[in-house]
């Protein structure tokens, strides 16, 4: 796909079709990083959120060993100052 850099402002930029930011999974308003790569390409990356992917993790993990013992072989049930 071919666009042309036009004036905004003092500045310059590129207009991105709809079609480019959803299947780049962008959104008008969204935070991205821009870089140059070492072959002169400009890359645009979304800005990862902290705890992102976060929930989906976890519904993999499950509910697994809930009641896990962490402490080898010290009973869960033994206080510890005994």
């Amino acid at each position: 796909m071919d666009t042309k850099i036009v004036p905004i402002g003092n500045s310059q930029g590129v207009r991105l079709p709809k079609a480019v930011l959803r299947r780049a999974h962008l959104n008008v308003g969204q935070t991205v990083k821009i870089d140059v790569a070492a072959d002169r390409r400009i890359v645009i990356a979304r800005e990862k959120q902290s705890r992102e992917g976060w929930d989906e993790a976890f519904k993999k993990a499950g509910a697994k060993r809930v009641n896990e013992n962490l402490w080898g072989d010290i009973p869960l049930d033994e206080a510890w100052d005994k």
